[in-house]
């Protein structure tokens, strides 16, 4: 399965005003052209404002599907732009539902691995200025994804996302989703969920204390 790198966005901590007053985040990132060496943490230029929530080890990379981008422009009937979503990659063809934890592909001269779906939350609405963006994409499942790096290297613009190896497990991102915001008291999913080796330690946590509370 191989998919097209279409966009690779970086950016650094910057402070800009919303509807709702100053916002710092490096949410509002910029395409670059040239090839961008990743590194264990990002990719270079790129930082993240937020480190106690986003960023490190298990959260290096944001992806978000090309193809929902016209979703949302219809949805709410205006345009967006790569990368609208602040994701670090936009990737054409590739879907929550037919990718799994542990999965692993070569961008590039890198190699990745996905470790959790993407929660939205308030900045994405305070960007956009559309108050209800966060629920609707928890409600649409297209929430994007994040990725480890196994192995550091440089990425170009329209360098494609292979995949080299599936997770036995084959726990969809979807499946996460499902579970986190619609099936939150489904012990026996919750379980498999976290039987994943390469489920991210935030991730984890989060689950955990879910199964304490059922």
């Amino acid at each position: 399965m191989k998919y097209k790198l279409l966009s690779l966005n970086v950016g650094r901590p910057e402070v800009y005003q919303t509807d709702k007053g100053e916002l710092e985040s490096a949410y509002r990132k910029k395409p670059v052209q040239s090839m961008t060496f990743l590194t264990f943490l990002n990719f270079d230029g790129d930082e993240q404002a937020d480190k106690k929530n986003h960023g490190g080890r298990d959260k290096a990379v944001c992806l978000y599907p090309a193809q929902h981008y016209r979703h949302w422009e219809n949805h709410y009937d205006q345009p967006f732009s790569f990368p609208a979503f602040g994701e670090n990659i936009t990737v054409e063809g590739i879907e929550e539902t037919n990718v799994h934890i542990g999965d692993i592909f070569q961008l590039g001269e890198a190699i990745v691995q996905v470790t959790e779906p993407r929660k939205p939350c308030y900045i994405i609405a305070r960007t956009h200025g559309i108050e209800d963006f966060p629920a609707q994409v928890t409600a649409s499942g297209y929430t994007g994804f994040y990725l480890r790096v196994l192995k550091e290297g440089d990425v170009t613009p329209g360098d494609m996302m292979t995949l080299i190896e599936r997770h036995p497990d084959q726990i969809s991102v979807s499946d996460v989703n499902n579970v986190r915001y619609h099936d939150r008291k489904n012990q026996d999913r919750i379980k498999r969920i976290l039987k994943v080796d390469a489920l991210s330690g935030s991730l984890r946590e989060t689950l955990e204390k879910m199964l304490q509370k059922t």
